[in-house]
């Protein structure tokens, strides 16, 4: 199973994430955060497979969080925002979503 962490500055969008992840049986949740300082503190000591990354958070962006890891995880962005989407690929991301994540 892969282990993924979470980073979103929305409660509900964890939570919806989390659900879709659990439905398919084949992601371990490592952990989660609503705050990027406290998710990079997290992921400096921890190895997680995948990253789930918002863009933009309060405090520190998605890239900036990147830039401070030792270790890169695949990354894949989950935004509400197209714009991002060049910039996401040039940070060696392995995808990019669109929220609302849909299970699809």
């Amino acid at each position: 199973m892969m282990r993924a962490y979470l980073v979103d500055d929305e409660e509900l969008a964890i939570a919806r994430l989390r659900r879709l992840l659990d439905a398919t049986r084949r992601v371990t949740i490592a952990g989660s955060s609503t705050d990027p300082r406290d998710a990079l503190a997290f992921l400096r000591t921890h190895d997680v497979d995948v990253l789930f990354l918002d863009i933009q958070m309060p405090g520190l962006t998605g890239f900036e969080l990147l830039e401070r890891l030792d270790r890169q995880p695949l990354v894949i962005f989950t935004t509400a925002f197209d714009r991002y989407a060049l910039n996401a690929f040039d940070a060696n991301s392995v995808d990019y979503l669109l929220k609302p994540i849909e299970a699809d």
